[in-house]
């Protein structure tokens, strides 16, 4: 379960009017989000304190209105990377709403930072009595996860284009396997996918990369 710091206080009018500027709480009436912002809290974290733990579960989201928190993952092979950067405006923990899973990430602040917490009881109570704003909510965030894929996906291509210019070697995801850059006529490619193929399991099809869902 998420543990965050404790000694949290109501918000200020200062941090309505910021919240009210968000483009997840775009066109929601006032009184939503004065309701929204009476049930949430603000706290203070000092640098190199954790926010969520990845594996844990999710109970809230934070909206940072100053300061910086790093989303670091760690590799199949142990290396500890930062995936994002995320600064005031930026909302963190928002996908629980949706899959309803662990924290598939760690989240730390990167230096003195201040957060607003916002539980997921009190948006489960909104779509209890007010469906239409939930829903509504619910668009926008997924609109900035929709963003967020799109610039990741431009991420990937642009690190992916140094690896082959720099080793020759193309990773597919589709493949699941390292394939050797394409000759002029294509032939290394080729063959490198067939021999993919000849692995395969038994009876297994190859992914259909136009339904990736990422663009």
């Amino acid at each position: 379960m998420d543990n965050p710091p404790q000694g949290g206080r109501p918000l200020d009018s200062e941090e309505l009017a910021f919240l009210r500027e968000l483009s997840i709480f775009a066109g929601l009436h006032e009184d939503v989000l004065a309701r929204i912002a009476a049930a949430a809290e603000h706290v203070d974290i000092p640098d190199d304190r954790v926010l969520f733990s990845e594996g844990t579960s999710a109970n809230l989201m934070a909206v940072v209105t100053s300061g910086t928190l790093e989303v670091r993952k760690r590799s199949n092979n142990g290396v500890e990377s930062c995936i994002a950067t995320l600064g005031a405006g930026d909302v963190v923990g928002e996908m629980a709403l949706f899959d309803i899973q662990p924290r598939s990430a760690d989240v730390w602040a990167r230096g003195p930072t201040s957060l607003v917490l916002v539980r997921h009881g009190v948006l489960a109570d909104l779509y209890r009595d007010d469906p239409e704003s939930y829903i509504l909510l619910i668009l926008n965030i997924a609109r900035e996860l929709s963003l967020r894929l799109r610039r990741f996906d431009e991420a990937m291509t642009n690190i992916m284009g140094h690896i082959r210019a720099a080793t020759g070697v193309v990773y597919s995801p589709i493949l699941r396997a390292r394939v050797p850059a394409a000759s002029a006529d294509g032939s290394d490619a080729a063959e490198a996918s067939d021999g993919a193929a000849s692995d395969a399991p038994e009876g297994s099809k190859p992914a259909d990369s136009s339904r990736s869902g990422t663009t």
